[in-house]
């Protein structure tokens, strides 16, 4: 149950928005390299490197919110404490905005209310499963993502298989060879997911039981994430002209194969921006240290105030221009986590 815990945790905060509306593997993937693979395969083995550290330093050394994880990384400097901390918090923060954002757009469209409106919705829920701190966040995951996980599948398997002997698909594809932009984008896609991950695993560490289940819930997560970029890939790879200018691509592609699945897609994106949503909503959340439900509560109302009016801004613009700048200050975050771990184990 612990191995299980991690990898639906882990996953639900990545799959969000932009991970399941496909945006985000256009702007990381297929605009970099319609053809190479090599990027996918990095990123995968980043994740579970990545989830992996963050919960064995996390649990060898008592580290069950962000606070602690970065101050005992940086005990050295307090400047370097304040710099990742702020930018920690910068990145929940801009993260938020993006599910508040793309929450706002489906349900604006799907029952013809005002955007701000829908992003409310989004933000009284995530409240109400903050009341129940880190347990209410590991149930919504644990519910939510294996649902999240089988439709993209089948949306994107659907997909590649009407195509699969269209000209457009070669199978000489997957042999080319490896493309340094796409290795150099797939670093920044992973940093910037890393730079949330431990606000959320470090508080989950203390629920794990075994370091075992560590070991194979961070490896189970890395290649399920690695899967689906695949899926997702291949499946845009496949419609790229008729995708790319899509905020939403793989809903496109759903309404394209059927009217039904386009509106199954539709509830597995709102599901998706909610997990991811709870995630780095409870990040910013544990800044604060709110002990009590009351706290949490209190805080909830202040964070989601402050944040809801850059909702407002579209989602595709969020996608393609803060989650590359976060994603080239993370890789900074990630290079030291790295370095610090491998320093202490040898």
């Amino acid at each position: 149950m612990d191995s299980l815990k991690i990898i639906f945790v882990y996953i639900g905060l990545i799959i969000g928005a932009g991970f399941a509306s496909g945006r985000e593997i256009c702007e990381y993937f297929n605009f970099f390299s319609n053809s190479d693979y090599g990027g996918i395969v990095l990123a995968s083995l980043l994740f579970a490197f990545i989830c992996y550290i963050i919960l064995k330093r996390s649990a060898n050394y008592n580290l069950y919110n962000i606070k602690d994880y970065v101050c005992h990384t940086f005990s050295y400097s307090k400047i370097l404490q304040k710099l990742f901390l702020a930018l920690i918090f910068a990145d929940l923060a801009v993260g938020l905005v993006v599910m508040l954002s793309s929450f706002g757009e489906i349900i604006s469209a799907k029952f013809e209310i005002n955007k701000l409106s829908g992003s409310i919705i989004l933000a009284l829920l995530c409240a109400a499963v903050f009341i129940f701190d880190i347990r209410g966040i590991a149930a919504v995951n644990i519910i939510l993502v294996p649902i999240i996980i089988l439709t993209v599948t089948v949306i994107c398997l659907f997909s590649i298989l009407s195509k699969i002997y269209s000209p457009a698909f070669n199978p000489r594809d997957f042999f080319m060879g490896f493309d340094r932009n796409i290795l150099l984008m797939s670093v920044f896609y992973v940093s910037y997911n890393t730079l949330t991950a431990a606000s959320v695993l470090s508080p989950l560490s203390k629920t794990i039981k075994s370091k075992k289940n560590i070991i194979i819930g961070s490896a189970a997560a890395g290649f399920i994430i690695g899967l689906l970029i695949f899926l997702v890939w291949l499946a845009v790879k496949l419609n790229f002209k008729t995708l790319w200018y899509e905020s939403f691509p793989l809903k496109k592609l759903a309404g394209a194969i059927n009217s039904n699945f386009e509106d199954i897609y539709s509830l597995c994106l709102i599901f998706s921006i909610f997990t991811t949503a709870v995630s780095e909503g409870y990040g910013i959340l544990s800044y604060f240290k709110p002990y009590s439900a009351l706290k949490r509560g209190l805080y909830s109302i202040i964070i989601f105030a402050a944040l809801l009016p850059l909702s407002r801004l579209g989602f595709s613009y969020l996608v393609k221009n803060l989650y590359f700048v976060m994603g080239a200050l993370g890789t900074i975050w990630t290079v030291f986590i790295i370095t610090d771990f491998l320093k202490n184990k040898y």
